[in-house]
């Protein structure tokens, strides 16, 4: 694909590329979001399973940009723990990733979400932070990234309500899906998944991924988080119900 080639592209990927700049905007605000919020948003344009694999390609690329920033804060001891749980998570979710059809991949996603927003929302504990829980949230992590296409809601659900300091957290998540999406790609392409299909698809969205991130690193000092993460959910509340609706 030459230069030309890839301009005259840009504006019929216009839709998407909105989808992923709001999504990285707000992964680089909370850091967490950018897959819960993209990957239901480009089910709109993409068939689900396409969806997911771009969604590996964009949050490997996102999380690595931001890694740079924030590594000095990441919980190295922590990143391990769930690495070790993914190793076990993976293999399981890459099973069912090969025989759920698209559809229901589609439901999948949204009622992960749907269920993550509603235990986030109501269930307001801290979760002791111990070696085996972080193992377990790896596996459930694993296995979620390779079936709905997001590692965050174990993630999310574990940390965002644990002691964990809220600098370490976004630098700790950030690190993770650096990690987790490069596992998932290599496990699909050892498996025989085609992937450039979403590699072409994925090269479309990096400006909007890249100008997300930019801008959100650049504000972030300055958003009220409540009002970020109302957004969040009430974006994700709306996407969610509305795939379900299409799909069933």
């Amino acid at each position: 694909m030459d230069f030309g080639m890839y301009l005259s592209g840009l504006p019929a990927h216009a839709g998407p590329m909105a989808c992923v700049f709001l999504a990285a905007f707000l992964q680089s605000i909370t850091g967490f979001g950018l897959v819960m919020v993209a990957a239901p948003l480009l089910m709109f344009f993409y068939e689900p399973k396409l969806t997911i694999v771009i969604m590996f390609f964009l949050a490997a690329c996102g999380n690595s940009t931001q890694l740079l920033l924030v590594w000095k804060q990441v919980h190295w001891q922590r990143i391990a723990e769930l690495g070790c749980g993914a190793l076990v998570g993976i293999p399981l979710g890459l099973v069912v990733f090969r025989q759920l059809p698209g559809d229901g991949l589609k439901i999948v996603v949204s009622v992960v979400i749907l269920f993550t927003l509603t235990v986030m929302e109501w269930k307001r504990k801290r979760f002791e932070e111990t070696r085996r829980n972080t193992v377990l949230t790896g596996v459930l992590a694993g296995i979620m990234a390779m079936t709905t296409g997001m590692a965050g809601p174990p993630l999310v659900l574990y940390f965002a309500y644990s002691s964990m300091p809220q600098p370490v957290f976004r630098a700790t998540c950030i690190s993770y899906f650096f990690f987790s999406n490069l596992c998932s790609l290599a496990a699909l392409w050892m498996t025989g998944v085609y992937l450039g299909d979403a590699a072409g698809e994925f090269v479309y969205l990096l400006p909007g991924l890249a100008c997300g991130i930019a801008l959100g690193h650049k504000v972030y000092p300055f958003m009220p988080q409540l009002l970020i993460r109302n957004v969040i959910i009430i974006l994700l509340y709306a996407v969610c119900f509305y795939n379900i609706w299409k799909a069933v």
